[in-house]
């Protein structure tokens, strides 16, 4: 029997794009945004590879390239196939619940905060129950759990409701606070060290908190950091602190250090 060995070599070859294509796909989709560097380093491709892969994926509909990476593209944006509060909760369960107790510690009785709509910021929310406190949010899931906190005055940001985030939003030159604590959410805290998200209109609200505020929180479980979402909505610069649930690296210690940015942990 001849054995071809340049044919098993062209199938061999085909099946490992076809693994690598599927894998690259549901690392995609479960991410949302992903950087070419990361895709490049997790599946130990050329640049040249990752261009051919990225182009087929293009071309199935599945992502859409953005300035050095790509965004899953869902085949229908609805509250039904994005993760729920609920969802979001469970993921990192423990570190968000430790978080909640830490970042509950900065607010003071009388305080008026703002707090977002991710999930770790609303893990503080039941850690209140003994302050005088009033919460400004344009979430309508913390509107929800102030109203089972009768020491908890809540304050709505108005727009229009975006039923697949539950989130109020509105040209945010109307909205006339200021706030003297936020505590906000980020997607991810990558080595280039700014604050970056995978939804624009969130980060426009996140940005404009940031900018009238006296004092920023940030609250990101570990996870968080060192990766990327493409959305940059402010630079750590001016920011108060950042609250997590484990030390990050030196090389972040060292950051937040010369910045000045206080680390709970």
């Amino acid at each position: 029997m001849i054995i071809n060995l340049q044919i098993i070599s062209r199938n061999n070859k085909k099946i490992m794009k076809y693994n690598r294509l599927q894998e690259m796909e549901a690392y995609i989709r479960k991410n949302r945004s992903v950087s070419n560097e990361e895709l490049q380093q997790l599946f130990n491709i050329s640049v040249q590879t990752l261009r051919r892969d990225l182009k087929e994926l293009e071309d199935r509909n599945v992502i859409t390239k953005v300035y050095g990476g790509v965004l899953a593209k869902p085949e229908k944006i609805s509250a039904a196939t994005l993760p729920t509060l609920s969802s979001r909760l469970r993921t990192n369960a423990a570190a968000k619940a430790r978080i909640g107790q830490l970042a509950a510690r900065q607010v003071q009785d009388g305080d008026v905060i703002f707090v977002d709509s991710g999930s770790t910021a609303y893990t503080m929310i039941p850690y209140l129950h003994q302050q005088e406190v009033t919460v400004i949010s344009h979430s309508l899931h913390v509107m929800n759990a102030l109203t089972e906190a009768e020491n908890l005055t809540g304050i709505c940001l108005g727009g229009k409701l975006r039923r697949e985030t539950q989130t109020f939003f509105s040209d945010t030159s109307f909205y006339p606070y200021y706030y003297p604590r936020a505590l906000l959410s980020t997607r991810r805290l990558p080595a280039a060290y700014a604050l970056t998200n995978t939804d624009f209109n969130e980060g426009v609200i996140k940005r404009h908190v940031i900018q009238n505020s006296a004092e920023v929180w940030i609250v990101a479980d570990h996870s968080k950091f060192g990766t990327v979402a493409f959305n940059k909505f402010f630079d750590l610069e001016g920011i108060t602190g950042i609250i997590t649930d484990e030390e990050p690296n030196e090389k972040y210690r060292q950051y937040f250090k010369n910045l000045k940015i206080q680390l709970i942990d």
